[in-house]
């Protein structure tokens, strides 16, 4: 009489029933589906951002080859004009098609040299002595030495007006335009102007 009055107030053992393992199974399906999503989520997440930094690095290609395009091109005068040491002189190149206008400077000096508008496909060689007597006749009250001569770079004005600079050995680089002095093509004291030679380096056009 004890047992079933315990089994009618409720106080014995709990039996598992068909409906408390349902409503389990549904609880776990619920949490496996939710850390699934999480999981999800977070892979989306990651792959949203790997494709974002695909695309942004995609993006920085792309304009920096269209940086490298432009500059292609607005080098395309200038890449064309060299200027080397050659034994105790310089040569200056215009391997391009078109005229241009030149000069060679000593900046820290404050001194330049103008050169005829150089021929296309022609090249000069000018003596570091002929350098040298040519300042010195036109201006007098300038002294330089052949080791002033080490920091001559080349200044020159393409056809589209970009003016720029070549210094010995290469290296080329921009500049704000100049306007050249206007002097006669044929200065009597610069004999290297009447001497230009065809250019081992033209372009062929």
């Amino acid at each position: 009489m004890d047992q079933d009055a315990s089994e009618e107030s409720g106080t014995g053992p709990y039996r598992v029933t068909a409906l408390d393992l349902g409503r389990f199974a549904v609880g776990a399906v619920t949490v496996v589906a939710a850390l699934v999503g999480l999981v999800l989520g977070i892979r989306a997440e990651l792959y949203a951002g790997r494709e974002d930094q695909r695309a942004e690095k995609a993006e920085q290609r792309a304009a920096a080859e269209e940086r490298r395009s432009k500059e292609d091109r607005e080098k395309a005068y200038a890449n064309l004009v060299d200027f080397y040491r050659m034994g105790s002189g310089v040569i200056v190149v215009n391997g391009s098609s078109r005229v241009m206008t030149m000069r060679l400077t000593l900046p820290a000096n404050k001194v330049s040299w103008d050169l005829d508008l150089l021929q296309p496909c022609k090249q000069i060689a000018i003596q570091n002595k002929a350098l040298l007597h040519s300042m010195a006749v036109e201006q007098p009250s300038v002294s330089l030495t052949e080791g002033d001569l080490a920091q001559l770079r080349l200044e020159f004005m393409d056809p589209e007006s970009k003016a720029w600079i070549r210094h010995s050995g290469g290296a080329l680089a921009r500049m704000d335009a100049w306007v050249p002095s206007g002097r006669p093509n044929l200065v009597s004291s610069e004999e290297w102007n009447v001497s230009a030679q065809d250019s081992p380096q033209c372009d062929g056009s």
